[in-house]
């Protein structure tokens, strides 16, 4: 799903559950659990439910990359003014065995205490 959207600049309003937006569109990704201890990213779809919550005003500007590689398959959020990843979503091969799903949201931390 996130294939047609690849390397264009998008508004991110963060993250409900394992549901994301970005622009006006809200996605979800899927865990298919493969047995009890092993799970995998089944699918990205387009969610449609109307009681998620996201930030009224976008958080940041960014790009969607693919990443596969020997011990991750799936996606990443980086922002596009500083390459700050925001999302992690996929597969990850625990000690290139154990298949886990990833969502991994990853907001910036604004030192606005000091």
């Amino acid at each position: 799903m996130l294939d047609n959207i690849l390397g264009q600049e998008l508004f991110f309003y963060g993250v409900d559950f394992n549901s994301f937006k970005l622009n006006s569109t809200v996605y979800e990704a899927i865990e298919d659990e493969f047995d009890g201890y092993r799970s995998y990213l089944s699918s990205i779809e387009i969610n449609n439910f109307q009681d998620l919550i996201f930030f009224s005003k976008p958080l940041a500007l960014v790009k969607v990359f693919k990443y596969d590689d020997i011990d991750f398959e799936g996606y990443k959020l980086e922002d596009v003014s500083d390459g700050h990843v925001w999302l992690t979503i996929g597969t990850d091969m625990i000690d290139h065995y154990y298949p886990c799903f990833i969502f991994l949201y990853n907001p910036k931390y604004n030192d606005w205490h000091n």
